[in-house]
């Protein structure tokens, strides 16, 4: 009875081995399941960032190029409207020049002395005479 004890004992630790053997290899697996897993995930996620990054770095570009385009159509906007407006302010300007250059010509000579003749500084007193007697 002893001896049936004895292999009922060791057969025990042997079950209890065999549990305890099995139980650290399924939780090894289970480690390196999720080990893999994560790698795997952050490898996709990595991707993913570098996708989206590429992505934004596109709008980005795009972007910039747009508005440097946009930029472009106003400048060239504001510079027809300069044009235009100086064109519209030098002409009158040229007219009203000339017409004061012709004001200013007409008085005066080809010397540039006066042409017109000047009015004295005071004016000439007007007696009458009387008829001798």
């Amino acid at each position: 009875m002893a001896r049936a004890n004895r292999n009922k004992a060791t057969t025990d630790r042997g079950t209890a081995g065999q549990i305890v053997s099995g139980a650290i290899g399924a939780a090894e697996a289970l480690t390196v399941g999720v080990v893999q897993m994560t790698g795997r995930t952050l490898v996709e996620t990595l991707h993913a960032v570098e996708e989206i990054g590429s992505e934004l770095g596109s709008a980005v570009v795009r972007a910039a190029r747009g508005s440097i385009k946009a930029a472009e159509d106003i400048g060239s906007d504001l510079v027809t409207v300069g044009k235009d407006v100086s064109r519209g302010v030098a002409l009158p300007m040229r007219q009203v020049g000339t017409g004061i250059t012709r004001l200013t010509w007409g008085r005066r000579d080809g010397k540039g002395e006066d042409g017109m003749r000047k009015m004295p500084a005071k004016a000439a007193g007007r007696r009458r005479r009387r008829p001798a007697a």
